[in-house]
């Protein structure tokens, strides 16, 4: 094995150790808001509505729908997002930096993209050049292409957390 297979076996490792240690962090971070929305008291304002499932939701965030109801969208184009649900009315952000998780998102997944890819780039000797050149392009696009996902997702968390709440019924 040469010195750059070795490096690129040592990098790939440890980019997915530690990756392996955020999502277990996410995964009881999750866990705890949602144990917390399960003890809290439901606001007067708010309709009561059923919580799905952490399966149902995962679900409703890779397809951009509500993770309330599961009909109305999250986004109306691939960069922009509706501001409440058609189906249920639920706002979705009501603060102005909430855009800042699904910023981070963005630069995680492009960070670990981009990590990934020059430890393989390191692994079959690339140039330095070709190295710097494609994990740029790859960290760029790939921020990217998870945009509407990301969005979607920190809809998910916020409605886990109890940010968003079902809209007010308008006939009481």
């Amino acid at each position: 094995m040469t010195t750059d297979q070795t490096l690129g076996i040592t990098i790939f490792c440890t980019i997915t150790v530690v990756g392996v240690l955020t999502l277990l962090s996410v995964y009881l971070m999750i866990g705890m808001a949602a144990q917390d929305y399960g003890n809290r008291h439901e606001r007067p304002k708010a309709r009561p509505v059923e919580r799905p499932s952490a399966g149902v939701l995962f679900w409703r965030a890779l397809r951009r729908k509500c993770p309330i109801c599961g009909r109305g969208d999250v986004l109306r184009g691939y960069f922009h997002m509706n501001q409440s649900c058609s189906g249920c009315g639920a706002v979705f952000w009501k603060n102005e930096g909430e855009w800042t998780g699904p910023m981070l998102i963005d630069f995680i997944f492009a960070l670990g993209a981009s990590l990934y890819a020059w430890a393989a780039l390191v692994y079959f000797s690339y140039s330095v050049a070709a190295q710097l050149w494609l994990t740029g392009a790859i960290a760029a696009f790939g921020g990217i292409a998870i945009m509407p996902w990301s969005r979607s997702l920190w809809t998910m968390f916020l409605f886990v957390t109890g940010e968003i709440e079902v809209a007010p019924d308008p006939t009481k």
